[in-house]
């Protein structure tokens, strides 16, 4: 698509290009379809919007982000600032919301759907939070004072703000997920709940978030930047109740999903990226991924890909001094919390599942099951091989046995590196070329649109203005 690299700014006239997207193949299974949250995908124009690209609805804000309480969206383009009003339901702006925090705004829409929506129809929802990426500078993280109170055994103001940002995110699904139990529809649901990168903990736009024990964090090739938290729940699942190591990508979800609705993968189109997962996540089986592109980054010259256990990370640092951060442990407290899976067991999403399905019989099991899920650095008693990138070197990890990214074994797999290599060759020959527009804020200029962001172009007529 030419779109990867960083994300689309306010008022870049760009976005993804004319395609069939996730919510129209849905549409054509008889689905109806919500998106609340999130676009960041472009709308320089209305058919760039999601009501216009397979969504029967939307309820969210345009941008990369927007601020939690007042939906400001502020960004710096040519030298000058720019602030607009970033929330609409459908086209229009939702002024009504300002003031309220965003996480249970969000939320209380997504329950409002469930609770209205004809059971007997399928759903098609994605959630998708502005919690917890980081808003405006000067105001980057934000949470009611009365979360915020419930962690003062976290010294850190900022480390605090944050995890009460994840409690509100806690009570978001809990609350999601028992109106699907009540409306009836939550033993023929499936549930993902997936992050799409790794915390950005250091930086400009830092959300003090902490991917430790792994290296790195947002927008580098490490670890800490690539790997997700996620996990997938559903009474459909035969093989339920563990922690799977299997290789997926976030493009798996488009056929995975569509083949968990009963869609023929045979009709999608050959060359689509994703794999379909179903088989493989209901029964247990081995992933049928075996490699993974994981970014090929002309601009920065830097690359890196997954083939089976194996991680190739080469060029130029992205950001010099990212790559070895290592987050919080979560041991710098006050005093001691325990993790309580009494807590887990009869909270409003744990309540609710027990009605539904028997894949947790016991609080015991949510402690066996988050200790499978711990990631533990390799001990390699001072013998690991550290890897220099901005010296030029080539690294090659075992991640299975190194998920933290210590040891460096280029030097003794060479015929590894550079198969691994051809394969990144490969990948490059079908790119197309980088899409790179600078941002039109003549024209999209919040103060022409009544001080919102707003598409702009085609806007000879009276459809552009708000």
């Amino acid at each position: 698509m030419g779109l990867n690299g960083k994300p689309l700014t306010a008022a870049q006239p760009a976005s993804i290009p004319a395609m069939k997207l996730m919510p129209e193949y849905f549409k054509e299974l008889g689905y109806t379809t919500h998106l609340v949250g999130k676009w960041g995908v472009g709308y320089e124009r209305w058919n760039s919007t999601p009501t216009y690209r397979g969504f029967d609805s939307f309820f969210g804000f345009y941008n990369e982000f927007t601020s939690y309480y007042d939906y400001l969206s502020t960004w710096t383009l040519k030298n000058t600032s720019y602030t607009g009003f970033d929330l609409r339901k459908g086209t229009e702006p939702a002024w009504e919301f300002a003031g309220q925090y965003a996480t249970d705004v969000f939320t209380d829409y997504s329950v409002k759907l469930i609770q209205n929506h004809d059971p007997n129809l399928p759903l098609f929802m994605i959630l998708s939070h502005l919690a917890v990426h980081s808003a405006n500078e000067g105001k980057l993280l934000e949470a009611p004072q009365e979360a915020i109170n419930k962690f003062k055994h976290v010294y850190d103001s900022n480390r605090r703000t944050y995890a009460a940002m994840v409690s509100k995110l806690d009570d978001s699904v809990g609350l999601i997920v028992d109106a699907l139990e009540k409306k009836g529809m939550l033993q023929n649901s499936v549930i993902v709940f997936v992050s799409d990168n790794g915390a950005p903990t250091i930086g400009r736009f830092r959300n003090w978030g902490s991917n430790y024990p792994l290296r790195g964090i947002k927008s580098t090739l490490f670890e800490g930047g690539v790997r997700a938290v996620g996990f997938l729940w559903s009474p459909l699942l035969v093989q339920s109740q563990r922690v799977s190591s299997e290789l997926i990508h976030v493009t798996d979800w488009m056929p995975t999903l569509y083949s968990a609705a009963g869609g023929d993968i045979s009709l999608l189109d050959p060359n689509m990226d994703g794999l379909d997962q179903w088989s493989s996540l209901v029964y247990d089986l081995s992933s049928p991924r075996t490699d993974m592109l994981i970014n090929i980054n002309d601009q920065e010259r830097a690359a890196a890909l997954r083939f089976h256990n194996w991680k190739l990370v080469l060029g130029a640092p992205i950001h010099p001094g990212f790559d070895d951060h290592i987050g919080d442990s979560g041991k710098g407290i006050l005093y001691e919390v325990k993790y309580n899976t009494s807590n887990v067991y009869n909270s409003p999403a744990g309540i609710s599942i027990a009605k539904v399905s028997y894949t947790i019989t016991a609080a015991e099991e949510y402690r066996l099951l988050r200790g499978q899920a711990i990631v533990r650095c390799a001990n390699h008693r001072g013998k690991a091989n550290p890897c220099d990138l901005e010296s030029g070197e080539v690294c090659l990890y075992d991640i299975l046995r190194d998920p933290c990214e210590e040891n460096n074994l280029a030097k003794y797999f060479p015929n590894v590196v550079r198969s691994m290599k051809r394969a990144l060759v490969e990948y490059k020959s079908g790119a197309v070329p980088l899409v790179s527009k600078e941002p039109d804020i003549e024209r999209a200029d919040p103060k022409l649109f009544q001080y919102t962001w707003n598409p702009w172009l085609d806007c000879a007529d009276a459809t552009c203005k708000v």
